[in-house]
């Protein structure tokens, strides 16, 4: 795993964890990371506490309107304004297909205070939760505070630019910024804003998470089955861990990614009823590809260490790394 991290040409946060035995591996797990969309898993999770506690049902249905547009839509793009969608439909667009916009949608509706507050009677620690379009609208405020009053629509026009410094030209011309930014001055903006901590967490808390879920805990069995499925149905990420695993796992995950991060956060079933937590971010490399190399590289790593005869597998798990 070291070698790995050394190959990689940028940083490495990781925590992994058998959730039967308790034997955990952990890679700078302790260090607050950006986890971009894998912070839709907490929102997840406060969803189906609210169905369970009757706050909230699934046949509830929420407008996308004008406001609810963002980047980062997928099957809503398709959506016409003044559709209403459920709760359950919107919940697997954002699982599935990591829709922005159903995200903020649920947000709004089950409260963005709720979902910390669900996170902090967990006991997982994490730095402040936003919403996706306040979490643009904070980086590109770094360049101007004007850029609060950024419509959705314009947003979601910023993040369809193909390159940063197409973003940041675009960026200069709704702001009327001369000379125009460029992309290492939005580069700069991007690190400010990560490090603030907004929508961070160290792996080892989301990997705590991601046991908990495992274990069913705070779930109803019905709640915790849909969590499991809706996880297995993630479209994304194909070519990170799911690309080291064998084809007979199970790999049940949330991906996240934005400018120079990139996480695969999930529970890894080599075995039936045997989870393993894998909580991977990555950080402060210039191409994804490279981090998704990783991610695989991990995936077979992983799979070979949990595969070990049980003293080979006990001396590798003895010796782990707590960088």
């Amino acid at each position: 795993m070291e070698e790995a991290a050394r190959d990689f040409d940028g940083e490495l946060s990781l925590y992994v964890l058998d959730v039967e035995s308790g034997d955990a591996y952990a890679y700078d797990a302790d260090v607050p990371t950006y986890l971009s969309s894998a912070i839709k898993l907490a929102v997840m999770v406060e969803v189906l506490h609210q169905v369970d506690a009757q706050r909230l049902s699934w046949d509830e249905q929420l407008e996308f309107g004008p406001n609810a547009i963002r980047d980062g839509m997928h099957r809503l793009s398709r959506a016409r304004l003044g559709e209403r969608l459920s709760i359950a439909t919107l919940l697997e667009y954002m699982m599935d297909d990591s829709d922005n916009a159903a995200a903020d949608l649920l947000i709004r509706r089950i409260g963005l205070e709720n979902v910390k507050a669900q996170l902090a009677a967990r006991g997982i620690q994490t730095g402040p939760v936003s919403t996706l379009l306040d979490e643009r609208l904070r980086i590109y405020s770094k360049l101007d505070p004007r850029a609060h009053e950024l419509s959705p629509e314009q947003v979601r026009a910023l993040g369809e630019r193909d390159s940063l410094g197409a973003r940041a030209r675009y960026l200069s011309e709704l702001l009327g910024h001369a000379p125009a930014w460029t992309g290492q001055e939005l580069d700069q903006a991007f690190g400010a804003y990560y490090s603030e901590h907004v929508n961070s967490a160290p792996m080892r808390q989301m990997g705590r998470l991601l046991a908990q879920v495992a274990r069913c805990e705070g779930l109803s069995a019905e709640s915790c089955s849909r969590a499991h499925a809706l996880m297995r149905g993630c479209h994304t990420g194909r070519g990170r861990i799911a690309a080291g695993i064998p084809k007979t796992a199970t790999w049940e995950h949330k991906t996240g990614t934005q400018h120079r991060r990139a996480c695969d956060l999930g529970i890894l079933y080599l075995q039936p009823d045997h989870p393993i937590v894998i909580a991977a971010c990555t950080r402060n490399f210039w191409h994804v590809s490279d981090a998704e190399q990783l991610f695989a590289r991990l995936g077979r790593i992983i799979s070979t260490a949990a595969s070990a005869p049980p003293r080979e597998a006990a001396s590798t798990v003895n010796a782990r790394s707590e960088r």
